[in-house]
Order: C-alpha cells, then sequence, then structure tokens
C-alpha cells in the first residue's frame, strides 16, 4: 500500500464501503463520508495550513490540539 502522491510514501487502509440500502446502512454511510475527509481537514488544519484552518473553520471543525496550543501561547 503506497504509491499515488508525492514519492510514494502515502499509505491508505484500503477503504471499502457497501451502500446496501437499510436506514442503518445510511447513517454508517454518512459517518465514514464525513469523517474520513474531516480527519484529512483536521489533520492538515494542525499543521497549520490556512485553507484547511478555513475548511475547518467553515465546517465547524473542532482541532482540539489547535485550541490547546493557542491557550498555551495566551495564558
Amino acid at each position: 500500500h503506497g504509491g499515488g502522491v508525492g514519492i510514494g510514501n502515502a499509505l491508505h487502509a484500503g477503504q471499502v464501503i457497501v451502500a446496501e440500502g437499510s436506514a442503518g446502512g445510511a447513517r454508517r454511510l454518512e459517518r465514514v463520508l464525513t469523517n474520513d475527509p474531516g480527519i484529512g481537514i483536521v489533520r492538515h488544519a494542525d499543521a497549520g495550513y490556512p485553507a484547511a484552518i478555513a475548511a475547518a473553520e467553515r465546517h465547524g471543525l473542532r482541532i482540539p490540539l489547535r485550541e490547546c496550543r493557542s491557550n498555551l501561547l495566551t495564558d
């Protein structure tokens, strides 16, 4: 598992999603399709990328580690 970006050091989990049509399946599908990209936004925002910080703010994503660092710097 690796490749496709940069110099080939990207890893992926081989995630597979089955949308089988049930109400429970719809809830699980929504969680996966929301949380997976959300984690990417949070990770990049935590690293300080301005576009990711703006996206996190736009979508109401909390980034606890950034909040802690901000509090440490202002206290």
